[in-house]
């Protein structure tokens, strides 16, 4: 008996990452500037881009962090979560979980930074 072949939405694929991201203290997805033609479909640009080549997956995420947090340490958190919830939700191979920090959120009034 053959296997079923199964399909994933970039809904789905993009949903995983999101839900992988958002357990990860002090980064979060922010989406980037709206070009014209973005303006004129209605459609945005994510803050996740996920590429599919047959079962192979390259993840970008433009993120924003917490400031006082390091953030070659929580960027590599944001990878490892990222790659291990795709991987382990869906069978793919994630090939590769790029980060790019694209700004970095400041406290609010008297918060101190986090250590």
């Amino acid at each position: 008996m053959t296997q079923p072949e199964l399909e994933l939405s970039s809904d789905v694929l993009f949903g995983i990452a999101q839900l992988a991201l958002d357990q990860v203290e002090g980064v979060r997805t922010v989406n980037p500037p709206t070009r014209v033609g973005e303006f004129l479909t209605g459609r945005r640009a994510k803050g996740i881009v996920i590429e599919r080549e047959g079962d192979d997956l390259t993840i970008d995420l433009n993120v924003s962090m917490t400031y006082g947090l390091q953030v070659p340490k929580v960027a590599k958190a944001a990878q490892r979560a990222v790659r291990e919830a795709v991987a382990s939700m869906t069978g793919l191979s994630v090939r590769s979980v790029n980060v790019r920090v694209e700004a970095i959120d400041l406290p609010p009034e008297g918060a101190g930074p986090r250590g």
